[in-house]
């Protein structure tokens, strides 16, 4: 009897275990301070009071002397879409990619 009754909690906990589960909505992580980015098509950097306030495709601005640094999971690379070259010049800004 004992093995029977296990056996059905084994199994009820199994089904139970595997119906509820549902993806939990994260919230996004929002950092305050300067956060600078531009629309993917190109144009100029712009400058946002948090990192929640970028708009959704924009890129985000890296390098330069205002720019900072990019996530830790991404590299600043060169901006194929402005004139800078950044060879030429210190204060030429790039992308995090």
């Amino acid at each position: 009897m004992k093995r029977l009754v296990l056996s059905c909690l084994w199994a009820w906990v199994s089904v139970l275990g595997g119906c509820g589960d549902r993806p939990v909505d994260e919230e996004p992580v929002c950092t305050e301070g300067r956060t600078f980015a531009r629309p993917a098509a190109g144009g100029s950097c712009q400058n946002y009071a948090s990192s929640c306030d970028v708009p959704a495709g924009a890129v985000l601005c890296c390098g330069g002397f205002a720019f900072g640094g990019c996530p830790t999971s991404k590299r600043c690379v060169d901006d194929p879409l402005d004139a800078c070259d950044p060879g030429q010049t210190s204060d030429c800004p790039g992308i995090c990619q």
